[in-house]
């Protein structure tokens, strides 16, 4: 709900207040919900700006820096008006949120030059998210350009600090919290996407609550939180700056992308509300809703050494197990034995599948299991034919060595005619294979970037233009297809890629040890239906480490369940395992996939962790306890669940796993269960810890509402 009084502007969510006003250009309050009105300008002796700019006495960090005609930045945007928009307007060529609400529209007008500063603020009916965007319009008689566009600024009073979620390849998403202190703290990627190293979700943490902010953007993006001498915490959410210069003609317009920022008194409360954010006004499609197949994919299986024979039998293991859908990952085309070459081919391998993609795609479909295929569209080899006949395609330094990584060299997408190849090439994929899912994997960092008639200051924005357009034009053309994101795993986990791709493979790290943290800070800003999570082989390809089967089923029920081994080459025993296994999460999926989920105990600062997952109704949950370690003589670890009915009486089990003897059953009350402190008594009478070198001691507990 949006209202007005004069050009003091209330946004209300379900439980949240916004209060801005317009002819100031300032915040007045934003936290939890407000059921009185009026007296807001009492709250603000200092100035907490809605956008910031050159040419103020104000020397923070800028939301906006224009360089004028006359080689000047001092730019002085005044308030020209407000409106209130029925319709949320749609972001020129980039993707953005959607859905049922009303929208603030604001726009200031720097007087000497006549350039204008849109700002748009959407509250949805249904959620605590607002969604911020801005736009400048050149209204100038000369060209300007545009060196940073903030979509999203919000200045902050008191201490605060800063959660970041960090790592690298492999070890995506590890959750990091420092105290803002005088000075400027920088969370952001020059990688030409996301990255593994830092994800754009962030959270400022302080006595009145939480703000989470998070970009709806798949490239370079930059969040900034600058303390200042009077105590106001400024925070800044965009593309970044790095590089970036976007030169506009008179009469045209420069689009920041989307930004997302919520208030919530907790983490977990923001969790959940960025949860319910994602599901509702990100994820879209006929997967929005539906519950996703579990697959078997043969990557750690085969790797690149695979032929029909061996494809075959584990299809056949995998649909005796019950899996639902096989997926072909890398290897299929061209000549593509290793990482060397054939990237941009399109074309069948017949030796490796038999006769050619569509001919193994039936025999699998035979079987009784959905077809799933594997590309990398966005990325060339220099031993291929597309390279030899299209060098230009590349993305190149004329006169320059270029950077290979993976041995490999990324596509030019800021070129049309190489967008509109992509298109044509992975159209006739799906269409040759029938495939019914799609792995987009994106392997290397952008590096080398140059287009002719590009302006190196527009490339990497460009860049994702190009992405975005040819993602939009593939779900369009099938829309019934599951396009599965993959970026070296989780390089290029944001929102943005969500708004095409429902799913996201969350790291190519499959170690049940490594991927509780992964999995963990991933969940703070992202809900479960998103993350999909493999159980695979042991000793794990990654970090060498065993766990037992069962271990890595309960942590792999934190996303959306695959496999990722040969299951033919499974012992009799654990293929029995793996079956129960697939045949109880078909059961309880639409909980695992769609329940609300919540975080148990804290996997960054202690041993105990895990998730829990409630159905709508809180009739029934699971939760996966998990303790890293066992410590000689401590104390019995405990927990406390999250999001029972408190009122209720519920009958929990544990579930039969092939490592425990016994099993537990016992019935208490909601709150009890979630205020009173569980012991986990038999978690270290682990039957197999002594086979496995990392073992990690878990177990999944059932919740069903005794209706006595």
């Amino acid at each position: 709900m949006i209202r007005k009084k004069g050009q003091t502007i209330r946004l209300d969510t379900p439980n949240t207040t916004l209060v801005i006003k317009a002819d100031t250009a300032e915040y007045l309050y934003y936290g939890k919900k407000l059921m009185s009105a009026g007296g807001f300008e009492a709250l603000s002796p200092t100035p907490r700006k809605i956008f910031s700019q050159y040419g103020e006495n104000d020397y923070t960090e800028y939301g906006v820096l224009i360089e004028n005609s006359d080689g000047g930045f001092s730019t002085c945007f005044s308030f020209s008006k407000s409106k209130i928009l029925t319709e949320k307007p749609e972001i020129e060529g980039l993707p953005s949120s959607y859905g049922e609400g009303k929208t603030l529209e604001l726009k200031y007008i720097d007087a000497p030059t006549k350039v204008c500063l849109y700002l748009y603020y959407t509250v949805f009916d249904d959620c605590d998210a607002i969604a911020v965007s801005s736009r400048i319009v050149n209204q100038a008689k000369k060209e300007i350009c545009v060196r940073r566009l903030a979509s999203l600024q919000l200045d902050l009073l008191g201490d605060y600090s800063v959660v970041t979620f960090e790592g690298a390849w492999a070890r995506e998403r590890q959750k990091i919290s420092r105290d803002i202190v005088r000075g400027v703290y920088y969370n952001d990627s020059k990688k030409g996407m996301s990255s593994h190293s830092r994800n754009p979700f962030v959270i400022a943490e302080g006595k009145e609550g939480v703000y989470g902010f998070n970009l709806v953007y798949s490239g370079n993006h930059k969040e900034a939180f600058e303390r200042d001498e009077q105590g106001r915490t400024r925070a800044l959410v965009g593309m970044n700056d790095f590089m970036f210069g976007w030169k506009l003609a008179p009469g045209e317009t420069f689009c920041a992308p989307e930004a997302v920022m919520c208030y919530a008194p907790s983490e977990d409360e923001l969790s959940l509300s960025m949860h319910a954010f994602v599901a509702e006004h990100i994820v879209r499609g006929k997967w929005k809703k539906k519950e996703r197949p579990v697959l078997v994919n043969n990557w750690e299986g085969t790797y690149f050494d695979f032929n029909e024979e061996k494809l075959l039998a584990i299809a056949r293991a995998a649909k005796d197990a019950g899996a639902e859908l096989f997926v072909l990952d890398d290897g299929w085309f061209g000549k593509r034995d290793d990482d060397t070459s054939s990237l941009g081919d399109w074309t069948d391998n017949a030796d490796k599948t038999g006769g050619g993609l569509a001919n193994l795609a039936d025999k699998i479909r035979e079987l009784g299991l959905e077809f799933g295929i594997w590309v990398e569209p966005e990325m060339i080899s220099e031993d291929s034919e597309l390279y030899r006949s299209h060098p230009n395609f590349a993305m190149k330094v004329p006169g320059r060595e270029p950077t290979r990584l993976r041995n490999q060299l990324c596509l030019n997408l800021a070129d049309e005619r190489v967008q509109n190849y992509v298109v044509r090439s992975i159209s006739d994929v799906i269409a040759r294979s029938g495939a019914a899912y799609v792995k987009w994997d994106y392997n290397r960092s952008l590096t080398d970037c140059y287009a002719k008639g590009v302006a190196q200051g527009e490339y990497f924005h460009r860049y994702m233009l190009g992405f975005y357009r040819i993602a939009a034009k593939l779900t369009k053309k099938f829309p019934f297809v599951l396009f599965e994101g993959c970026a070296g795993g989780g390089g290029r986990f944001d929102l943005g890629t969500l708004c095409y791709f429902p799913q996201f493979w969350t790291s190519d790290n499959t170690d049940a040890r490594a991927r509780l943290k992964i999995q963990d800070g991933t969940s703070y800003g992202y809900p479960q239906t998103v993350m999909t999570a493999h159980v695979s082989a042991c000793p794990n390809h990654q970090t060498g480490d065993s766990n037992p089967l069962e271990t890595r089923f309960n942590v792999a029920c934190g996303g959306v369940l695959g496999y990722e081994l040969d299951m033919s080459k499974l012992s009799e025993s654990d293929f029995a395992t793996a079956a129960r296994q697939i045949e109880f999460y078909k059961k309880n999926r639409k909980l695992f996939q769609f329940g609300t989920y919540y975080r148990l105990g804290d996997v960054f600062s202690s041993d105990v962790g895990g998730f829990m997952v409630v159905s709508r109704d809180k009739s029934c949950a699971a939760a996966v306890v998990s303790v890293s370690g066992k410590v000689l003589g401590g104390p019995v670890p405990r927990v406390a669940f999250k999001g029972l009915a408190p009122s209720a009486v519920y009958d929990v089990t544990t579930r039969p796993q092939d490592n425990y003897a016994a099993e537990q059953a016992f019935s208490a009350g909601g709150d009890l269960l979630m205020n009173g402190g569980i012991f986990l008594r038999d978690l270290f009478e682990d039957l197999q810890s002594k086979e496995n070198s990392g073992c990690l001691y878990t177990r999944m507990y059932l919740f069903k509402k005794n209706k006595i």
